[in-house]
């Protein structure tokens, strides 16, 4: 509960953040035509976003992206049901040092990245150092989480300082730096659910997810876009 509350104010607190960006720097830019809002799709999901330019080399970009879909994986030797979550809000700061679409931009992601885990074994598999029977197993619900703030670096083409007309393209490849999932694992509906021993084998198999997936430190942030100017 703490955790979804501390969540919750975050997104809240960038929401309030990137609303403000766009008030303000629209009275700022309106005149000039250097505030735009546009769309994008890409590894972080479907995203909208706000934008505006300071100067010739520095820009600013808040925006939330969403993404979900599912796909199923084998870990460990288990056969899990994956859902992957992503809903982020997002702030970065572009530098254009040629004062054209080329530029680096460095910032954040926050929100939920989560994997959700669902397997429901039909044939006897190994949980930790011993075999179980899918009865005595019942179902493993599980989730690999990202850190709620990641930081973000990348470069990219932005035609929205440049562009003759109100509407540009926009492309952009990064990293962001997620850490080491979390990995969090519970057995409902088993006989041994509940049972000492089993209970202590399935912290060995959490172990071992966490150690096979330790260097999946990053996520790649790759998209396209377009922005409307005004």
């Amino acid at each position: 509960m703490k955790t979804k509350l501390k969540l919750l104010s975050n997104a809240s607190r960038a929401l309030s953040a990137t609303i403000f960006l766009s008030a303000v720097s629209s009275a700022a830019f309106a005149g000039s035509g250097e505030f735009g809002v546009g769309g994008s799709v890409g590894t972080a999901g479907v995203g909208i976003h706000a934008k505006a330019a300071f100067s010739d080399y520095i820009s600013v970009t808040g925006g939330f992206d969403y993404l979900k879909f599912g796909r199923d994986e084998a870990y460990d030797g288990i056969n899990y049901e994956g859902d992957l979550k992503f809903s982020n809000f997002s702030g970065l700061v572009n530098f254009h040092p040629f004062k054209n679409g080329f530029n680096i931009s460095g910032g954040a992601y926050i929100g939920d990245k989560t994997l959700d885990l669902t397997a429901t074994p039909a044939t006897n598999v190994q949980v930790g150092d011993v075999s179980f029977t899918p009865a005595e197993i019942g179902t493993l619900n599980g989730a690999a989480s990202l850190k709620n703030l990641a930081p973000y670096a990348g470069i990219g083409y932005d035609g929205f300082m440049t562009a003759s007309g109100n509407w540009s393209f926009n492309a952009k490849a990064g990293i962001l730096f997620t850490g080491t999932p979390e990995i969090s694992l519970v057995s409902t509906g088993g006989t041994l659910s509940n049972d000492p021993t089993f209970r202590a084998e399935l912290a060995k198999e959490v172990n071992n997810l966490q150690r096979d997936i330790k260097d999946f430190k990053y996520y790649p942030v790759v998209s396209l876009g377009v922005t409307r100017k005004f």
